[in-house]
Order: C-alpha cells, then structure tokens, then sequence
C-alpha cells in the first residue's frame, strides 16, 4: 500500500518529467519541500498522521503534473496562438478545394493539413528564436492600401495581362513570342470544340476583369472597398474556371465531352496543372476575403478621403 510519502514522491517525479532535463532535479528538489511542509501543516491541523488520501487532497489543489510544470516551465505551443485563426482557415479549406479538385485522392487533403500545420510550426519557432531582438517588425501598408503608387498596383495587372491572360487567349502565338520563335508551339493547338465553349469565355472574362480592376485601383491611387472586394470575387471565378478546366469539359448544351487540346499529351499534362491553380487561386481567395471581413478600418481622414 502507498504511504503519503510515495504518493509525494510519485508526483514529484511526474512533474519533473515534464522539464527540461538541467531543470529537473531543482524544482523535484523544492518541489518536494513544499509538498512535504504542507502535508505536514494539513497532518497537524487535523491531529492525525498523513496518509494517501491526506496526499492525494493536497495534490488536487495543485492540479496535475502537466499543469504544475508549466508553471515552473511553461511550454511554448507548436502553433502560436495569434495563428489559430490562419491556420484553420488555411487547413479546412485548403482540404476542401483538394478534395473538389481530387475525389479520389483521400490522402491529399490529410497531407496538406499536415503540410499547414509543419509551416505554422516552423513559423512559430523561428519567432521565438528570433525573440530577442527589441523589436522584430517592420510597418507596411498591407496588401491593398487605401493610397499607394500608381505604378505598383498597376504592375500585377499588367502582368495578368501577359499572363496568364495572354497565354490564355493564344497560347500557340503566346509561345512563339515567349521563346523568340524557338519553341514549338504545335502541342498547344486548341480543339474547335474548347474556342468556342462557354468554359473559355468564362475564364477570359473573370481575367480581363481582374486586369481592369488593377487599372482602376491605379487610376484612383489605391484600393477602395469595391475594388477589393471585386477583385476577390473576380479571383473566385477564374480560380474555380481553373478548377473546372482540371475534369472533363462538357458542352452547354447536349452535355458532349471535350479536350481543350488537340494533342492528349497536352492535356494530360494541363489538366492537373489546371486543377492545382485554380485550387489554390480559390484558396488564396478565400483567405483575403476573411481579411477583408476582419479588416481594420483605416484612420478617418484616411478613410474619408479613400472610401467608395
């Protein structure tokens, strides 16, 4: 039968398992002291000697092992708590669109939770390793700023414009131009049935919008609430055209299957390219906009003379 003494002793070197190992034996060694004072403080007031349950009393009040070494030690979380929110967001549905994009592949949802989870992990680390700077941050004016320059915010939708959007629209004479007239571009040739299908004109009008929402945002020096929150919209849609364009493609009408290439090597080739961009467009998309919902507003004046 356990004396009150072992049940101490038990305690202590569960706790101390919980430690760093240079830490270990000096809070087993105040630890025990403690424990041990007041058990005999508990015994003397109760006017008898102390036993296991008198132990197993005085242990509750200081919670489990785990609990009481944190308080010596605490541990740092693998994922830090200001990145519960992002981490979620990216993990349930990242799952999601892989699971759309890939029924079959039960695995891929699994390994891109595990994927998200080892890089807010990493994250975590090199910030406290990186701790004891005085002050590890730089201001900037976030992603789509109520007042930023010109050429800046017009330069992704020029570069939308080259590409994908261009690419898109020709990409036999995209290719050319890209390799000076070097590359062949016999591979790239276009069914009939994909030039004339709704799935294309879908695609090139969410891309022409994109490019002329940069425009505007350029044009007005900055972002306004409907230029954000059009242009997350605007990558919804291509980025789930993208996503279609990974299954096969079927006609409006009638329901008839087509490629979008006349080569089948191509096609093999684009499709789960298709399917992997457009999942991470939509995902990606999906994650500005919980940062517009959780958008700060900006400073009055700022706001007054930069809102739509």
């Amino acid at each position: 039968m356990m004396t009150a003494g072992d049940v101490i002793e038990s305690y202590v070197r569960d706790v101390a398992g919980y430690l760093p190992r240079k830490k270990r034996n000096d809070v087993a060694f105040e630890l025990r002291a403690l424990l041990q004072d007041e058990l005999a403080a508990k015994a003397a007031a109760q006017g008898r000697a102390p036993d296991k349950e008198m132990a197993m009393d005085l242990l509750s009040g200081f919670g489990r092992p785990a609990e009481a070494a944190a308080r010596y030690q605490p541990r740092s979380p693998l994922i830090d708590p200001a990145d519960n929110h992002n981490f979620l967001i990216w993990a349930i549905v990242g799952s999601l669109v892989f699971s759309a994009v890939d029924p079959q592949n039960r695995l891929a949802s699994l390994q891109w939770v595990g994927g998200v989870f080892l890089w807010f992990a990493v994250v975590a680390w090199l910030r406290r390793r990186r701790a004891s700077e005085r002050l590890h941050w730089r201001p900037t004016r976030g992603l789509y700023p109520e007042a930023a320059s010109r050429p800046l915010v017009l330069l992704p939708g020029l570069a939308t414009l080259v590409f994908p959007f261009a690419m898109y629209l020709a990409p036999q004479t995209w290719w050319r131009i890209a390799t000076f007239g070097t590359g062949k571009s016999s591979g790239l040739a276009l069914t009939d049935a994909f030039l004339h299908s709704w799935q294309r004109g879908v695609t090139l009008a969410g891309l022409a919008l994109v490019v002329a929402i940069y425009a505007a945002a350029a044009a007005q020096g900055g972002w306004r609430t409907w230029s954000r929150h059009a242009l997350i919209a605007a990558n919804l849609l291509v980025g789930g055209m993208l996503v279609v364009h990974a299954a096969p493609m079927l006609t409006l009408l009638g329901r008839q299957t087509f490629t979008i290439f006349q080569s089948q090597v191509a096609n093999d080739v684009a499709m789960p390219i298709f399917g992997l961009v457009g999942g991470l467009m939509e995902l990606a998309s999906l994650y500005d906009a919980y940062k517009e919902w959780a958008r700060v507003s900006p400073a009055p004046a700022l706001h007054g003379a930069g809102s739509a």
